[in-house]
């Protein structure tokens, strides 16, 4: 049932606050009451009297199916404004391992998989409401009312940052309206934990961290925490540098052991964590800045997870909607869960708990675990017995940390500094491992960069994904410029590729034009980097044909001896060992450069082309000549009935344009040069000229 009325929220709006104003708009005085009448789900044979709907105060559970229900209701909002402007999910995501983040949003996107998220009564990032008394006045004077803001409500927050007043604590009946007009409604004021002008340095921080939130995740802030400290020269004088800047209240215990668990630790305590960052990083842009240059993890393996399997319908980012290749339907999910196991919600109700576990264990480590045994939905939060059928051991875990935070079998965990010293030269030459930490989930390495002498300490798993110097490519302000970018695609792919619009970071979108068929292909510069290409002309490329190239390039010399997480093991007669996917590996055998990774090259590989891309340089390359274009005129490349059907993908996808029938010429809408002999230059910033 839908609801009558739907008010607007506020920009910043707490989703608990809108849903009160929802509430009393539609005649409800409970939360419960009016989600159970219009947010639960049901059936046509589904009483209401059966409905259950919990209200919770810091989400709504079930939210991409909600969310999509109402999506024609006017000024309801999407899934994912939803979680970014009104919970704190999306700024406290730094805080929060990958797995948790997945584990977070799968939880709260989807009611049926609590057997696989947790609990009902999984956590509340929301303790308490909170108002600010110079906001609620202004409100009323502005609005005729006030509301709950979402920034008020984020660890760690004591004090306004705009009024730079105590916040009040709000009293709220469990599953009732907050009103925070009413008379009688505050209970007292937030206790500050440090002087006014730290309380407002956090609070402020939180604000920008709400405001622009970032997307990585706690090990690459804890990286970021030991290049900070590195650069401030107070690693070990700690203490005396948290008292002097007055942080020292916010960390519980003795500061040396507390400071050595946020920097390890998988879990750490979000208000700890905001204090501590506000701390070492006093502005929220020096974080940003350094962030932005984080190696991105995410988009690469989830490109080669989905490929085959679902259409991606949104961009990329914290929250992906993705159309399932086998039902056809749209969901919402983490790009993380993908790599986990998780997939579409309407097919995984088809399998049992049982099937749904061991999809999910395939996923772990070597992909050689499973059940030893039968699990219901009240044994998902004891231990349960996995096989490891690699090395035959058995043992009892926690399903739920199994699943979110890949706890693997020891025989695959355990490494020693040697093992960890060949995985780091494999991975690349240009850095030595100078000391290995270890740790009990993750294996801590500390690094040099042979090429700048400067170290840096990092996962080694994700170091591997990713071999970079994490102390220099935050300092060379070069390698993110616009002539560096370009000068890198050139070592890529000499002149084939070129930039037409402002070139801004390696992770915001660009517009990059293939020369050879003219198209314009927004990408983010990352993905160029990592051997992604033309939209058109790139084809997907199958391990027979990657199998084929390597030989032919190599003679051999190269070869696929694994899979692992949708990369391929390549392995050399000199021992050397890295893995990559398919389109990293193609890119580095065609460059026209000297390959870091195929130190032996015979040969570049034969271009591989699709098909769409064949019929449309002959579809160009006829309109130059007689100014339009017909399927018969590229009968002698496939045959006619072929032509045809590229043809109509080609229209549908907006690179011919039909003016009459059987008659074609090239649209505008991809492609952005003159496409009969002129090609607009890239100024040096990046900009077009001529166009």
């Amino acid at each position: 049932m839908i609801m009558p009325v739907c008010v607007r929220p506020m920009e910043d709006e707490l989703l608990y606050g809108w849903l009160s104003r929802l509430s009393l708009e539609n005649g409800y005085t409970s939360i419960k009451e009016f989600g159970t009448r219009f947010l639960a789900e049901r059936t046509v044979l589904q009483p209401l009297e059966g409905v259950s709907w919990i209200a919770r105060v810091d989400f709504i559970r079930d939210m991409d199916r909600t969310c999509k229900e109402y999506g024609p209701v006017r000024f309801f909002p999407s899934a994912d404004e939803m979680l970014r402007k009104m919970t704190p999910l999306y700024a406290v995501f730094p805080f929060l391992a990958y797995g948790n983040q997945a584990r977070w949003t799968q939880f709260i996107l989807r009611e049926k998989d609590t057997a696989l998220t947790g609990t009902g009564n999984r956590g509340n990032m929301i303790p308490e409401f909170l108002s600010c008394p110079e906001c609620r006045r202004q409100d009323r004077e502005r609005y005729g009312f006030s509301y709950l803001r979402t920034w008020h409500h984020l660890p760690g927050v004591r004090l306004c940052a705009v009024h730079r007043v105590p916040l009040q604590i709000l009293a709220c009946r469990k599953e009732k309206v907050l009103d925070p007009d009413e008379d009688g409604i505050i209970l007292s004021g937030k206790e500050p934990a440090g002087d006014p002008e730290t309380e407002w340095k956090i609070s402020s921080f939180a604000k920008e961290m709400y405001e622009r939130p970032l997307f990585f995740d706690l090990r690459g802030l804890q990286a970021l925490f030991s290049e900070r400290m590195e650069e401030l020269g107070i690693r070990k004088k700690i203490k005396e540098a948290v008292e002097t800047a007055g942080f020292l209240p916010y960390l519980k215990g003795e500061c040396e052991k507390r400071v050595l668990k946020i920097l390890m630790e998988p879990w750490n305590g979000m208000e700890e964590l905001m204090a501590f960052t506000t701390f070492l990083f006093g502005k929220y842009s020096v974080l940003e800045e350094k962030a932005q240059r984080c190696p991105g993890e995410l988009e690469e393996p989830f490109a080669d997870v989905i490929s085959g399997r679902f259409r991606l319908m949104s961009g990329f980012g914290r929250l992906v909607c993705l159309k399932c290749g086998t039902c056809g339907k749209n969901f919402h999910i983490h790009p993380y869960s993908l790599g986990l196991g998780c997939g579409c919600p309407f097919c995984e109700a088809k399998r049992s708990l049982q099937q749904r576990i061991n999809q999910r264990l395939s996923f772990l480590g070597d992909g050689n675990y499973e059940l030893a045994q039968d699990v219901n939905e009240e044994d998902m939060g004891e231990r349960a017995e996995i096989i490891h059928k690699t090395c035959g051991k058995l043992r009892k875990t926690r399903l739920m940390e199994t699943l979110w935070m890949q706890k693997k079998c020891d025989c695959e965990t355990k490494v020693s500094f040697t093992d960890a010293a060949e995985r780091v030269r494999a991975a690349s030459p240009d850095f030595t491992l100078i000391r290995y930490i270890g740790g009990k989930k993750e294996h801590i390495v500390r690094l040099k960069h042979n090429v700048c002498g400067q170290t840096f300490q990092w996962e080694l798993s994700r170091f591997e994904k990713r071999p970079t110097c994490m102390a220099c490519g935050r300092r060379r302000a070069p390698r993110n410029s616009p002539e560096d970018f370009r000068e890198r695609m050139r070592e890529l792919a000499g002149d084939e590729y070129e930039p037409v619009s402002g070139f801004t970071d390696l992770r915001s979108r660009i517009l990059i034009r293939h020369r050879v068929c003219g198209t314009v292909t927004e990408m983010i510069p990352n993905d160029f980097l990592r051997g992604r290409r033309c939209n058109l002309c790139h084809k997907a490329i199958r391990r027979t044909e990657l199998v084929e190239a390597l030989n032919t390039c190599t003679g051999g010399y190269y070869r696929i001896t694994d899979m692992k997480n949708v990369r391929y093991c390549i392995e050399g007669e000199n021992g050397e060992r890295f893995f990559r996917d398919s389109g990293c590996i193609m890119q580095e055998l065609a460059r026209p450069t000297e390959s870091k990774l195929f130190t032996y090259r015979l040969r570049k590989p034969k271009p591989v082309q699709r098909k769409e891309a064949l019929i449309y340089l002959s579809a160009k390359e006829i309109c130059r000549r007689k100014g339009c274009w017909s399927p018969v005129d590229s009968a002698g490349i496939l045959p006619l009935k072929q032509v045809q059907d590229l043809m109509r993908w080609l229209v549908r996808n907006d690179y011919l344009e039909r003016i009459g029938y059987g008659k074609y010429i090239l649209s505008e809408k991809k492609i952005s040069v003159d496409h009969y002999g002129g090609a607009d230059q890239a100024s040096d910033d990046g900009t077009v000229q001529g166009a």
